[in-house]
């Protein structure tokens, strides 16, 4: 008989008897689909910051900051600064013949989160007249736009949907007064959407401020970086550095992306060990009670290579049933979800609203895991069976 018809068959008898075996069994299906649910669960968190960082920068936009500045809350770019950052080589122009480019700065607002009542500070973004015509992403859902001068306010609908008082007509409480909500906004679900936009006139009188935090440029095209970026730089006036909008964001998220890799894999490690070991005692048990049968197979010129290889398809499909289960529960429970990160108490760091995604990478990642603890897991009793002489076996069992 052959190898392969020798393994076949072993496999398919190994597979009738499951369900006299169906305590064990599933001691490994749900071992690994909680160690491939938590593990995908926690990436989960790191894949959606990461896409709606990745959603947010633009290589055909740039952002001036302040020369050292870490980052749009630490920057402080003058009024005088402006002229010279919009009349430098490579800026697009409007239909007007306008530069496209948006003086903003940040505030804080403290709001209250829907799913728990706590505190939390949003970013209120005060932008000038061409914001839109630079974030072309961006669309007005509900309501109207805010009108310039006036303690009026659009939100983003990551927003809306994570913080209390943000729908059409919400009052909410800066350091001036009430500023009122007359719209709601869409942006691909980027960072943006985490925020409350505002004209910058108007917050800058309300927080008496004469400077802003940053310049958002739409360039002509992305070959027109270098060049405005050497003209600011060479400009003796100017004590200010110039990014890619992407290039910002993402060396700006690496910190937090890390902290998050980090978490998800170490707790997927631990969770892969325990796992592995519970498949290891399992599959020994299973082995030890079909040791009659195993002895008989190999008693009438069974191979040893086709016990060991039947063990190990047993102990694979039952970890790749775990790990269907568990992509499955993470997928219903999770993919889409909308989170957001802690912020602090004092409002330096704003929350940012995200969804959780489950991203065909990490369901790879979750079967290749199973698999991996399946086949440790049945390796050694497998080659255990496979060596222990037929009148051992018999008198083990």
């Amino acid at each position: 008989m052959r190898i392969a018809t020798q393994i076949a068959a072993v496999t398919l008898l190994n597979l009738r008897t499951l369900p006299e075996r169906i305590g064990n069994s599933l001691v490994v299906v749900i071992g690994i689909a909680g160690v491939v649910g938590v593990l995908l669960a926690a990436l989960a968190v790191a894949s959606g910051f990461r896409q709606t960082i990745a959603n947010t920068g633009r290589t055909d936009r740039a952002i001036v900051l302040t020369r050292g500045a870490p980052s749009e809350s630490a920057s402080t770019v003058s009024r005088e600064s402006l002229i010279s950052i919009a009349s430098a080589p490579g800026v697009a122009m409007n239909a007007a013949g306008k530069p496209l480019v948006s003086a903003e700065l940040l505030a804080m607002a403290l709001l209250t989160k829907q799913a728990d009542g706590s505190d939390a500070f949003v970013t209120i973004r005060g932008v000038g007249a061409e914001a839109f015509g630079i974030r072309r992403e961006m669309r007005l859902e509900e309501g109207r736009m805010f009108q310039a001068g006036l303690r009026e306010l659009i939100v983003g609908r990551s927003a809306q949907r994570q913080f209390a008082g943000l729908n059409l007509g919400d009052r909410v409480r800066l350091s001036d007064g009430d500023w009122t909500v007359v719209g709601v906004f869409s942006s691909g679900a980027d960072s943006r959407e985490s925020e409350l936009f505002a004209d910058s006139g108007a917050l800058l009188s309300a927080y008496r401020r004469n400077a802003f935090n940053s310049v958002t440029v739409q360039l002509s095209s992305e070959r027109s970086f270098l060049p405005f970026k050497d003209s600011l730089l060479q400009n003796p006036q100017l004590v200010v550095d110039v990014w890619r909008e992407d290039e910002y964001f993402s060396s700006l998220s690496q910190p937090l992306n890390r902290i998050l890799k980090l978490v998800a894999y170490g707790i997927g490690f631990i969770m892969t060990i325990g796992a592995t070991f519970g498949a290891l005692n399992t599959m020994h048990f299973a082995v030890r009670a079909r040791s009659v049968e195993i002895a008989t197979l190999r008693a009438i010129g069974f191979s040893g290579v086709a016990i060991v290889v039947s063990i190990l398809v047993e102990a694979v499909l039952l970890a790749q049933l775990g790990a269907l289960i568990g992509v499955t529960i993470v997928y219903v429970g999770f993919d889409g979800r909308t989170i957001s990160t802690i912020g602090d108490t004092v409002g330096n760091n704003p929350q940012l609203v995200y969804s959780l995604v489950i991203e065909p990478a990490l369901v790879v990642l979750g079967i290749a895991l199973a698999a991996a603890i399946g086949l440790v897991g049945g390796l050694l009793p497998g080659m255990r069976a496979a060596r222990l002489p037929v009148a051992a076996a018999l008198r083990e069992n």
